[in-house]
């Protein structure tokens, strides 16, 4: 393993590879960091371990010392479709596809965040775990701690999508539901972790571990598109830690002189919940926790950040960096936005999963995208998570001579 220690981002405090959650000198957000020209001296990228499948090929850019306490259930390796048919439907003339992460094997993105969070909870001799979750983290870390032989213990929203809560029990968690929004479930996580010494692998900006497994899509698109870099990355924003775990990986493929500039990345909120687009609408730096009413389809990245605000700041700065930008879509888009990825690509796709899409729409239409530019969105989370479909009862018929008027 060539991680070398965990750093401050805001003071640059280093620490070393310990079970920490924020800076001590100033509570900033911890990131590992790597001994980058060992690293990349062995070029993981270009030469990478196939012993393992999934995202754990890249091993050398991720935090686990020894193979043995990897836990995998084979994350990674999603596939990259052609999605022109979209973009056509809609009148958007550029390049697009869809990164179908609810193809990870619990049905979302969480997976490549939990495995690695687990798998350095393993390490570091942890035999129980606690996440907080607004529904998809919960399942993967319930699936991960069962496949690691450890306890799970899982805060969700009392507002949770029911079959996200089952699937986290079918795996053996034990699921406790808050009154109120996500950062309450978060504050509680935090809680039990403190008081009883678990480790929390709750895959906001809190775990520094979990956000190295968040690079991984960065080294998959790499190869995927042979090296061209996408002109837009769209991804589904609660706090930020995909987008910005996206953007180091791509961060770690420049330094390695693999690629000359970096793509612009676009994170997408809903209008019901969108403390990060407020902020940069306003041009602001500084990001207010959400304290209104939170009525949407697209729960999973419904997050107001009230008291962890500076995860939304970092994304920001992100956003910002790279030339990219914030949006948001009402319901209405929500909608469209996951019917389209449904029935024209053959993806079964929770609502939060497929704004990515819809906000490639919403640039076009306000002339923010450029002719011909190839904009990569990742649909994080799968449809059978989603319980609010109202589905049209089909057709009985109880004779052949019923077909002609069904079916022509």
């Amino acid at each position: 393993m060539d991680a070398k220690n965990l750093t401050c981002r805001r003071c640059g405090t280093v620490y070393p590879l310990e079970n920490r959650y924020s800076c001590d000198a100033c509570k900033g957000i911890l990131e590992v960091t790597y001994d980058y020209g060992k690293v990349f001296s062995k070029n993981p990228i270009g030469n990478p371990h196939r012993d393992l499948p999934g995202m754990w090929k890249f091993r050398g850019l991720l935090p686990v010392e020894h193979k043995s306490h990897i836990v995998t259930l084979g994350e990674g390796d999603t596939p990259l479709l052609e999605a022109g048919s979209i973009a056509e439907d809609w009148g958007c003339d550029l390049e697009m596809a869809v990164k179908a992460e609810m193809l990870n094997p619990t049905g979302s993105f969480k997976d490549r965040p939990t495995s690695v969070g687990v798998s350095v909870a393993k390490e570091k001799g942890f035999e129980k775990i606690v996440v907080a979750s607004s529904g998809n983290a919960s399942a993967s870390a319930a699936a991960y701690a069962a496949r690691a032989g450890m306890e799970c213990v899982v805060f969700v929203p009392d507002s949770t999508d029911p079959n996200k809560v089952v699937q986290a029990q079918s795996y053996g968690a034990r699921v406790i539901c808050v009154k109120g929004n996500y950062s309450r479930s978060f504050d509680m996580a935090k809680l039990c972790a403190k008081r009883y010494e678990w480790a929390n692998v709750t895959s906001t900006f809190l775990n520094p571990y979990t956000v190295e497994g968040d690079k991984t899509p960065a080294y998959e698109l790499y190869y995927q598109l042979q090296g061209r870099v996408p002109d837009h990355i769209f991804v589904p924003i609660g706090s930020g830690p995909l987008l910005v775990g996206i953007l180091k990986g791509y961060e770690e493929l420049k330094r390695m002189g693999l690629i000359r500039r970096l793509p612009a990345m676009v994170g997408v909120q809903v209008t019901a919940c969108e403390p990060i687009t407020r902020a940069y609408e306003e041009g602001s730096a500084r990001v207010r926790g959400w304290d209104g009413q939170i009525e949407t389809i697209a729960g999973g990245i419904s997050d107001p950040l009230m008291g962890y605000e500076g995860d939304g700041e970092l994304t920001l700065e992100a956003v910002r960096r790279t030339g990219g930008r914030m949006v948001s879509l009402t319901e209405d888009e929500v909608r469209d936005a996951f019917r389209m990825v449904e029935t024209k690509m053959g993806l079964y796709c929770e609502p939060t999963g497929a704004v990515s899409v819809g906000a490639v729409k919403k640039l076009w239409d306000q002339r923010v995208l450029k002719k011909g530019a190839l904009a990569v969105c990742l649909t994080t989370g799968h449809g059978f998570k989603y319980s609010g479909r109202q589905p049209e009862k089909p057709p009985v018929i109880d004779s052949e001579d019923q077909i002609d008027r069904l079916v022509r």
